[in-house]
């Protein structure tokens, strides 16, 4: 511990956050940092050494987060744990620690693509549609089970904790405090000022704090061990999948389903069977089925999902999430009509949001999709003017607005991605079929790619296929250094495709 490490961390404290239990408001610990940091990094070097917490901070003000569905169903809702500042800042510290150990060991699974460094939703959706778009392309079929554990960062036993850290080699100082930070905790929850009598938590690691999503990494870090088919998570959520050639690949996944329930077991979590999905990916108009099981449960197969704010179909077809997200955008634009004044930076900021999201995986290719996208903006456009004539042209307002068109932006959203693949800035590196453009080339990129050949548009408008031929007309250089750079060195390239308007 050192009190400049503590201040750094104080300063970086968001005046607004919310005190916890102890009342101390954020503000008070962000502007005294250089007076207090020295005696808060002595209480802290105490803690650390004695393996002990003050009493405040084991103490935890819980708070239900509404999710998704109805909000008159309790399971409906997560529960977020509310800690006093001085402890989260205590929680960095040691977080920092023990990250430099996982970094250093490499313990995290590359399969594990949430609250790990250059990896996120667009990485994990990029690497598996990727895998199933190829297959469709090879005229296979591929099986996917969507997974979905129940309660599980609640459902943790502090004990299997413990022994998970020691497994990973993680022994000392670092792991008393850790034991200490879940032991003996007590939380209360508050709803609309009120607040219930403390009660006791037994299991669980506290969602809302610092620690909180490494431990639960590293509970199921060896979920995958043993496992033939592909299998990819995101935190609680992930999926297992696997190319379909015969009757023995079916067996072999029903397989590894069975050792992921046992596994499930052993460590005491439960899957959430109801919320478990089987979706069966290629564009066979009647292909084979088989019913796969999960603790003599029958698994839904379905015909389309969601999974991590995309909604996928069997056969890779964009055209119902192009439809579902501009039915939220419309909505959206619909209520900024009668509350907003700023027109212009609220579009941009609140609704095309919802139209960008990953596009980067789901850039649609159809005219259908394109021009029902396209229509949400035009229809923003008509907002922020105020001329809904039938007389005027949407595309000099546009124009006017310096508004890019959708299409554009969602292929320089993926020449960005590429770009990030390409020079070791995310976690996802380049597929084995993704090769540079040895011969002489009259690209005016210095780093080309083999365009990727393909039988069928699925594949054909996928990321990487897609994707390299915009790279190829970048004129990427060595003076490239950084990713804003890249940006403005690719649209203009992007905006001479013929992309329509």
């Amino acid at each position: 511990m050192n009190s400049q490490g503590v201040a750094k961390q104080l300063s970086e404290l968001n005046p607004g956050k919310a005190c916890g239990p102890d009342e101390i408001p954020a503000r008070i610990l962000k502007e005294l940092s250089p007076s207090i940091s020295h005696w808060l990094c002595f209480i802290f070097q105490q803690s650390y050494d004695s393996g002990t917490l003050p009493p405040d901070w084991s103490k935890a003000l819980v708070s239900a987060v509404f999710k998704k569905d109805l909000k008159s169903n309790p399971a409906n809702y997560c529960p977020i744990s509310l800690m006093c500042l001085c402890c989260k800042v205590m929680e960095h510290i040691i977080l920092n620690h023990v990250s430099k150990h996982l970094a250093y060991d490499d313990i995290l699974i590359n399969e594990q693509h949430r609250f790990c460094k250059l990896f996120s939703c667009e990485t994990q959706l990029i690497t598996a549609i990727n895998d199933w778009a190829k297959n469709i392309n090879q005229k296979k079929k591929t099986d996917v089970i969507l997974l979905n554990f129940s309660k599980v960062f609640d459902s943790v036993p502090h004990l299997h904790v413990m022994s998970k850290l020691d497994h990973y080699g993680m022994r000392g100082l670092s792991t008393n405090w850790i034991k200490a930070f879940l032991s003996n905790r007590c939380q209360v929850v508050s709803v609309n000022g009120s607040h219930s009598h403390p009660q006791p938590v037994i299991s669980g690691v506290p969602q809302g704090t610092i620690l909180a999503p490494v431990l639960f990494l590293l509970y199921i870090n060896n979920m995958s061990e043993n496992i033939k088919s592909q299998i990819r998570l995101f935190a609680d959520d992930g999926i297992i999948y696997r190319e379909i050639n015969n009757n023995q690949d079916h067996v072999t996944l029903q397989e590894d389903l069975d050792d992921l329930n046992n596994w499930a077991n052993k460590w005491q979590l439960n899957f959430n069977f109801s919320k478990c999905y089987h979706l069966g990916i290629t564009n066979k108009r009647v292909p084979k089925t088989y019913s796969y099981m999960m603790n003599n449960q029958t698994i839904n197969r379905v015909s389309s999902t969601e999974y991590l704010g995309i909604t996928i179909n069997h056969s890779l077809n964009w055209n119902k999430h192009c439809d579902i997200i501009c039915s939220k955008a419309n909505s959206s634009l619909g209520l900024l009509r009668r509350i907003l004044a700023v027109k212009s930076r609220a579009y941009t900021s609140l609704v095309r949001p919802q139209l960008e999201y990953a596009s980067t995986v789901w850039n649609p290719y159809t005219k259908r999709s394109i021009n029902k996208i396209e229509m949400v903006q035009c229809r923003a456009a008509r907002f922020v003017f105020n001329d809904y004539s039938r007389a005027s042209h949407v595309s000099p307002i546009i124009d006017h607005l310096g508004w890019d068109n959708l299409q554009q932006q969602q292929l320089l959203h993926q020449a960005t991605m590429f770009y990030k693949i390409h020079q070791g800035l995310v976690g996802i590196s380049l597929p084995d079929d993704v090769c540079p453009l040895t011969r002489a080339s009259r690209q005016p990129n210095i780093c080309p790619y083999h365009q990727i050949q393909s039988c069928v548009n699925v594949y054909k408008f996928s990321f990487y296929p897609r994707t390299i031929v915009t790279w190829n007309h970048i004129p990427f250089n060595n003076l490239c250094q950084s990713t804003p750079s890249f940006k403005t060195l690719a649209m203009p390239s992007i905006k001479s495709l013929n992309v329509p308007k």
